[in-house]
C-alpha cells in the first residue's frame, strides 16, 4: 500500500488543522469569559466556514440550502446597535436589540432545518437551535439535540465544540460532581474523546466550582508540564502563580 495520501485526505488533513485552529480560537474567548454557553456554537460555526469553505462539501443537490444556510448564519452573527438598524438586509444585516437577531435567526435556521431534513445544512441549524432553547432556559432541549448530534457524528469536526458545550451547560446548572466524574474517566480513557489539555482544562475549571482547589492546581500544573504548547497555558500559568 502506497504511503502518499490522496488529494482528499490531503484536504481532509488540512480542513481538520484549520478546525483545531478555529477551536482554539473559541477557547481564548471562553476563557475570556468563562460564563458564556451561549454563542459558542455559533461561534465556532462561523470560525470553520470562514477558514475551510464549508460549504464547498454539501450535497450538490442542498445547493439552495447551503444559500439559505449561510443567510441564517449571516444574520446569527450580525451587529447589534440602537440606531440605524437595517434587519432586512440581505447582504449587511443589523439588529437593534440581542433578542430581535435571536428571534430572527431562530426564524431563519427553522425554515434551513424544515426544509432539508438530515442534510448538513440541516445539522447545522439544528445546533444553532440547540443554543437558542439553551439562552431561553431550555436546557433540556439543548441536551437533547446536542446529546442526538454526538451520538450520529461522533468523530464529527464539529463535535469537539458541541461537547464542550454539554460539559459547560452542566456545570452551570448544577451537575459539576456528575461533569467531574466524567472527565475524569475521559482523561483516565484510552480513546479520549477531547485533545488531553481541554480535559484537563475543563475538569480543573470544575473542580474549582466544587471547591477542590489543590486538585485544580495540581491539573493546572500538569498542563503546564505536559503541554506547554496548549492555548490554556497562559491561563493554567497565572493561576499557579498568583497561587503562590
Amino acid at each position: 500500500m502506497s504511503d502518499r495520501l490522496t488529494r482528499k485526505e490531503i484536504k481532509h488533513q488540512i480542513r481538520d488543522d484549520e478546525v483545531r485552529g478555529a477551536l482554539f480560537r473559541v477557547f481564548d474567548y471562553i476563557q475570556e469569559n468563562p460564563g458564556v454557553v451561549v454563542g459558542v456554537v455559533v461561534g465556532f460555526l462561523v470560525l470553520v466556514l470562514a477558514l475551510t469553505g464549508t460549504f464547498a462539501y454539501l450535497d450538490s443537490r442542498a445547493e439552495a440550502a447551503s444559500e439559505e444556510l449561510a443567510s441564517a448564519l449571516k444574520i446569527a452573527g450580525a451587529p447589534v446597535k440602537e440606531e440605524g438598524a437595517t434587519p432586512d438586509d440581505p447582504d449587511e444585516p443589523s439588529f437593534a436589540t440581542e433578542d430581535d437577531r435571536r428571534a430572527s435567526a431562530k426564524k431563519a435556521f427553522e425554515e434551513v432545518r424544515g426544509g432539508v431534513g438530515s442534510s448538513v445544512a440541516g445539522e447545522v441549524a439544528e445546533l444553532y437551535l440547540a443554543d437558542v432553547a439553551a439562552s431561553e432556559g431550555d436546557t433540556e432541549t439543548a441536551r437533547r439535540i446536542w446529546s442526538s448530534f454526538l451520538d450520529d457524528h461522533e468523530d464529527h469536526a464539529l463535535a469537539l465544540s458541541v461537547r464542550l458545550n454539554l460539559i459547560h451547560l452542566d456545570r452551570q446548572n448544577g451537575r459539576a460532581q456528575e461533569v467531574a466524574d466524567e472527565l475524569q474517566r475521559q482523561l483516565d480513557s484510552a480513546e479520549k474523546p477531547l485533545p488531553e489539555d481541554v480535559l484537563l482544562y475543563e475538569l480543573a475549571r470544575t473542580l474549582e466550582a466544587l471547591d477542590q482547589r489543590d486538585e485544580a492546581l495540581d491539573l493546572y500544573q500538569r498542563i503546564l508540564d505536559d503541554h506547554p504548547k496548549s492555548p490554556f497555558t497562559a491561563q493554567a500559568r497565572q493561576i499557579t502563580t498568583s497561587a503562590g
